[in-house]
């Protein structure tokens, strides 16, 4: 009975223990009374500091900057839960304070000393920076261009804390580029693009050809500031392809010419010009002319395979140079130069002779040209002519003489050996028939 009531009186302690453990409430976190919006910023910007009243009072909200110094702001409510802000980063209202330095700002409010909520917000200086690289005229994305074509970066800049953009209305915007000539440019602001730029215009006798690497910098008044350099595959600069065209004219007619013959005098005519695009380079687009471009154009003839590395016709082909042709200006990139065709190789079947023009300019490194042009074989129209013409006599002689002397023989066989003959005639086919062989 006793081990029974000391059961009883355990069993009630712990029922009153956890009733006291129910009833007592928990302590809750400290109420958020005051926040910074944004809450991450650049240099420059602003945030809003929201206070929420706690109660019908003064208070005081402090901003103790990275630095260590301290702006502070008082707040007057009227009722309990009244909402009042002010902003952050403005020299001129508000808190009167600039955000000037790169770090975490503390936000308190206080009241008689003692602090009642916090916050914070936190400032960088970070740009990001993006490249786009794009042609003149169709703005098309390119890897690169060739001398006479446009190239434009489109650099984008934009905040890291919001990725607001940078641009030139921007307080002290800077934004400069390594250019392919190895020195730094100031960019400059499209407003079509909506992105800082600069134009690299190669002209034809550009130096700077090859691989390009742009390196950027970008800043600003308020301290922000980013640095880019271009990591994908290098954009390339080349020389350009000049355009050439062939003509093969006779010497004696004037007339183009398709084909070629032994003892044959041409003129080879090459016009060489520079080729346009949708937007060219200022000055680029022309003539190869000797005096200006330092134009070199050569002309071979040959037959059999060309080797377009080392210049030469055969190699290992059956192949072989009939003759270099020295070319000269005349006027709107033509070059010409004479060929007397007097000592033609005989073809193997299907064989074909060709000319070959090949030009390029004084830039460093050159502008270069090439074309080719086949003439099939043919056979001299002069000598052919006189053949035929020889033949035909011969051939006219021989009939009117082998006419003549059958006239002349069926005339002088007299009439009686025609009867004669015919009598032997009649005789032959009787003894062909009495002594024919019985079946």
């Amino acid at each position: 009975m006793l081990k029974s009531k000391s059961s009883l009186i355990l069993g009630l302690g712990v029922a009153f223990l956890s009733f006291l453990t129910v009833a007592i409430p928990t302590v809750s976190a400290q109420t958020q009374y005051v926040s910074a919006t944004p809450g991450y910023i650049n240099l420059g910007m602003t945030t809003t500091i929201q206070v929420t009243g706690p109660s019908a009072a003064t208070y005081t909200v402090v901003v103790d900057q990275p630095n260590g110094a301290k702006a502070s702001l008082d707040f007057t409510f009227t009722s309990v839960g009244q909402v009042l802000n002010a902003t952050y980063g403005n020299s001129t209202t508000g808190f009167m304070a600039s955000v000037g330095q790169v770090g975490t700002y503390n936000v308190f409010l206080e009241q008689g000393g003692q602090v009642v909520s916090s916050t914070s917000f936190y400032a960088t200086n970070k740009l990001e920076i993006s490249m786009l690289m794009v042609t003149g005229g169709t703005c098309d994305y390119v890897s690169g261009v060739a001398r006479g074509e446009k190239m434009f970066p489109h650099i984008y800049i934009t905040y890291s804390s919001n990725g607001a953009p940078m641009t030139i209305a921007a307080k002290g915007a800077s934004v400069s580029i390594l250019t392919p000539t190895g020195h730094v440019t100031t960019a400059g602001w499209d407003p079509y693009a909506k992105a800082f730029e600069i134009g690299v215009l190669p002209n034809w006798n550009y130096t700077y050809v090859g691989p390009w690497i742009p390196a950027i910098n970008a800043s600003d008044a308020a301290g922000n500031a980013g640095a880019f350099k271009y990591s994908g595959g290098p954009f390339v600069i080349t020389p350009v392809q000049l355009n050439t065209s062939i003509q093969v004219v006779d010497a004696t007619t004037n007339q183009n010419v398709t084909s070629l013959y032994n003892g044959q005098s041409v003129i080879i005519k090459a016009t060489i010009t520079y080729p346009t695009n949708v937007e060219p380079v200022e000055g680029f687009v022309g003539p190869l002319d000797a005096a200006n471009r330092g134009g070199l154009v050569t002309a071979q003839l040959g037959w059999g395979y060309y080797n377009a590395t080392s210049g030469t016709f055969g190699g290992k082909n059956p192949g072989g140079l009939l003759g270099t042709v020295p070319m000269t200006y005349t006027k709107n990139g033509t070059w010409t130069g004479p060929f007397l065709s007097n000592s033609l190789p005989k073809l193997p079947a299907g064989g074909a002779y060709e000319v070959v023009v090949s030009s390029r300019d004084k830039a460093s490194p050159s502008n270069a040209g090439f074309a080719m042009a086949i003439l099939s074989p043919a056979i001299n129209p002069s000598t052919a002519l006189t053949t035929t013409s020889i033949t035909l006599t011969a051939t006219t002689t021989s009939l009117s003489v082998t006419t003549q002397n059958v006239v002349q023989t069926v005339e002088s066989i007299p009439t009686v050996v025609y009867a004669a003959l015919a009598v032997l005639l009649i005789v032959g086919l009787l003894v062909g028939y009495i002594v024919r062989v019985p079946r």
